[in-house]
C-alpha cells in the first residue's frame, strides 16, 4: 500500500493541529499556521478524534471482559424447562419456531439436564427391570402355591344296533339277553366341575443359586452404567454450555471489529474522495470490511447453533431456546498431577466396574448353564374334588340295552397326592456343555473389552491433561499479545491521529488486538474443556437412581486428597 511520505505526513499533523485549534476557538483560522502547499489540509470530519478512538476501544475491551447478564430466579418447575413426553412431535410450524428464551448457569443447566435426559431415564428404567428379574429368581426359594379351579359341559349322542344275539352269553332269562335286530339311542348331557389345589418346592436346586448370583450381577452393571451415564452427561453438557459461551464472545469481539472496520472503511473513501489516498486504498479497506461481515456471520450462525444444540440436549420444551448467563471463564487449577490423576481415574470408575460386572455376570451363567446337568429335588403335592351330573333325557331302546341305562346320575369324587420328583439330566448331546462354552468365551471378550476400556480411559486423562496445560500456556501468551496489541492500538490511534500513520496501521493493529482477544476467548475455552474431561472420569455420582445427583463443576476435595493416599498404597 502506497503511504504517505515524511513531509506529507508531517503537513498532515500540522493541518490536524490547526483543525483542532480552530475548532476549540482559541484563535481565528488565519492566525493559525498554513500548511504546506504540498498538503491538502483534511477537514474535522475525515478523522476521527481521540474519545472516538477511545469508545472503540472500550467496545472491545468489553466485548471480552463484559458483565454478566442479570440472573433470573431458576425454577425448575417453568414449564419452558419441562421435557416434551417421548412420543410428542412439533406439529405446525408456530411449535417448532423460537418463543420463549431462558438463561441459565452451567449449574442450572446441568439440574434441567439431569431431569429431563432419556437416557437417564432409560438407564433407570432397565435398573428396575434388572431388580424385578432378580426378585423373580428370588422367588424360586420359596414353594409354590397354585389353584385350579375348572367347569365344563358336553353332550353325547349314541346309536347301537344288534347284529347278533348274544344268546349262549348268558342264561335263559337273564334280562341282558338281547334280539337279533334290537338296536338303542342315547343321549347324554354331562356338566362337570373340578377344583384342586397343588404345591411346588424346589428342595436342591444348583441352577438356581447360580441364577440368583447372575441376576445380581446385572444389576450391579446397571447400576455402573447409570453412574457412568450421568457423568457422560455432564461433561455433553459442559461441552455444550462452554461452546456457546465461546461463541457468544466471538460474536461480540466481530461484530465490535465490523464497526471498526466499517468507519475505517468510511474515513477512507472521505480521504479518497479528497485525493488524499489512492483508490487501492479504499478497496482494501472494503475487502476487510467485507472480510468482517463475513466473520461476523459465521459467528451469528455458530452462536445459534451452539444454543439449540444446548437445547436439544437439555431435551426441553418446544420454542424454548436457552442462552449461557456467564461470560468464558477459566475455571480453577486442576488441583492433582498426573500420576494422581490416572490413579483416580481408574480408581472405581463407573465404565470399568460395569465391564467386570458384565463379566462376572456371564460366569455366573455359564455355572447356571453347567448346574442344569445337576440333580434338581422338588416337592409336590396336590389335592382336589370334582362333581359330574348326568342326564339322559332321550333314551329309545329296540330290544338294546335296557338294565345298564340310568336316566339320571349324579357322582362326586376326591383326591390327593404328595411326593417327591428327581430331575438328572444324563446326556444332552452337548447342548449344555455348547451353552457353557460360549458363555465364558463371551466373559473372556468382555475382559479384553475391559481392558481396552482402561487403556481409553487412561489415553483420555493423559490427552486432556496435556491439553489443559497447553491451554494454559497459550493463555497466558493470548494474554500478553492482548496487552502489547491494546498499547499497540493506542500508540497507532495517536499516531493516526496527527497524520504519522495511515488507515492501514490501525486496520492491522485492530486484527492484531482482535486475534489476541479471540485466543484468550478460546484458549479458556479450550483449557475448561479439558478440565471438564478430567472431571468426567473423576466426577463422584451416586450409584442409585432413587438419590438426586450433584454434579459439581470443579474437582471435589475429596476426591483429590484420596489420590496421594492412594498412591502411598
Amino acid at each position: 500500500m502506497k503511504r504517505l511520505r515524511p513531509r506529507s505526513r508531517a503537513g498532515l499533523a500540522q493541518a490536524v493541529l490547526a483543525a483542532a485549534v480552530a475548532a476549540a476557538g482559541c484563535w481565528p483560522a488565519s492566525v493559525v499556521a498554513a500548511p504546506p502547499a504540498s498538503a491538502l489540509p483534511p477537514s474535522r470530519g475525515l478523522l476521527r478524534t481521540l474519545a472516538a478512538f477511545e469508545r472503540d476501544l472500550a467496545e472491545l475491551d468489553g466485548a471480552l471482559r463484559t458483565k454478566p447478564a442479570a440472573l433470573t430466579r431458576f425454577n425448575a418447575a417453568d414449564p419452558a424447562l419441562q421435557a416434551p413426553p417421548p412420543g410428542a412431535e412439533a406439529t405446525t410450524a408456530a411449535e417448532a419456531q423460537p418463543r420463549q428464551e431462558r438463561v441459565l448457569t452451567l449449574g442450572q443447566a446441568l439440574a434441567v439436564a439431569v431431569v429431563n435426559n432419556p437416557e437417564l431415564a432409560e438407564r433407570r428404567a432397565r435398573i428396575t427391570e434388572m431388580r424385578g428379574l432378580k426378585r423373580s429368581v428370588q422367588g424360586r426359594f420359596w414353594p409354590r402355591l397354585g389353584l385350579q379351579l375348572a367347569g365344563g359341559f358336553a353332550q353325547r349322542s349314541e346309536a347301537n344296533q344288534v347284529l347278533e344275539a348274544n344268546a349262549g352269553l348268558y342264561p335263559s332269562g337273564s334280562p341282558f339277553l338281547v334280539e337279533p335286530g334290537g338296536w338303542n339311542r342315547i343321549q347324554s348331557n354331562l356338566g362337570s366341575g373340578w377344583g384342586s389345589l397343588a404345591l411346588d418346592w424346589e428342595l436342591i436346586s444348583f441352577e438356581r443359586g447360580a441364577a440368583l448370583a447372575e441376576q445380581d450381577q446385572r444389576l450391579a452393571a446397571s447400576l455402573q452404567q447409570y453412574g457412568d451415564a450421568l457423568r457422560q452427561l455432564q461433561l455433553q453438557v459442559s461441552e455444550a454450555y462452554y461452546n456457546l459461551q465461546l461463541a457468544d464472545q466471538l460474536q461480540r469481539i466481530r461484530a465490535s471489529v465490523l464497526r471498526n472496520d466499517t468507519l475505517l472503511r468510511d474515513q477512507v473513501a472521505a480521504l479518497q474522495r479528497s485525493g488524499l489516498v489512492p483508490r487501492l486504498d479504499l478497496l482494501r479497506a472494503e475487502a476487510a470490511v467485507q472480510q468482517s461481515r463475513f466473520r461476523l456471520e459465521q459467528a451469528d450462525a455458530q452462536r445459534q447453533s451452539r444454543r439449540q444444540g444446548l437445547t436439544n440436549l437439555l431435551n426441553v420444551a418446544f420454542g424454548t431456546v436457552l442462552q449461557a448467563h456467564t461470560d468464558v471463564a477459566l475455571q480453577p487449577p486442576w488441583p492433582l498431577p498426573l500420576a494422581d490423576t490416572l490413579v483416580a481415574g481408574l480408581r472405581r470408575n463407573p465404565a470399568i466396574e460395569q465391564l467386570a460386572a458384565e463379566r462376572q455376570a456371564l460366569l455366573r451363567q455359564a455355572d447356571r448353564r453347567n448346574a442344569q446337568l445337576l440333580p434338581n429335588l422338588q416337592l409336590f403335592a396336590a389335592g382336589g374334588g370334582s362333581t359330574e351330573l348326568l342326564t339322559k333325557p332321550v333314551i329309545d331302546l329296540r330290544g338294546c340295552c335296557a338294565s345298564s341305562q340310568i336316566p339320571q346320575l349324579a357322582s362326586q369324587s376326591a383326591d390327593w397326592v404328595a411326593g417327591l420328583r428327581l430331575h438328572w439330566r444324563l446326556f444332552d448331546a452337548g447342548v449344555t456343555s455348547g451353552e457353557v462354552q460360549a458363555s465364558r468365551a463371551a466373559a473372556e471378550a468382555v475382559l479384553q473389552r475391559l481392558a481396552r476400556q482402561r487403556n481409553q480411559i487412561r489415553q483420555e486423562l493423559e490427552t486432556a491433561f496435556y491439553d489443559y496445560r497447553a491451554s494454559l500456556s497459550q493463555l497466558a501468551a493470548a494474554e500478553a499479545s492482548y496487552r502489547a496489541s491494546r498499547e499497540a492500538f493506542r500508540d497507532a490511534r495517536a499516531r493516526y491521529q496527527l497524520g504519522l500513520a495511515d488507515y492501514t496501521d490501525v486496520s492491522e493493529t485492530i486484527t492484531l488486538l482482535t486475534r489476541a482477544m479471540e485466543g484468550i476467548a478460546e484458549a479458556t475455552t479450550l483449557a475448561n474443556l479439558s478440565y471438564a474431561r478430567m472431571l468426567r472420569q473423576l466426577q463422584p455420582v451416586p450409584d442409585q437412581p432413587e438419590q438426586a445427583p450433584s454434579l459439581p463443576l470443579t474437582l471435589p476435595a475429596t476426591v483429590s486428597m484420596q489420590a496421594p493416599a492412594l498412591l502411598q498404597r
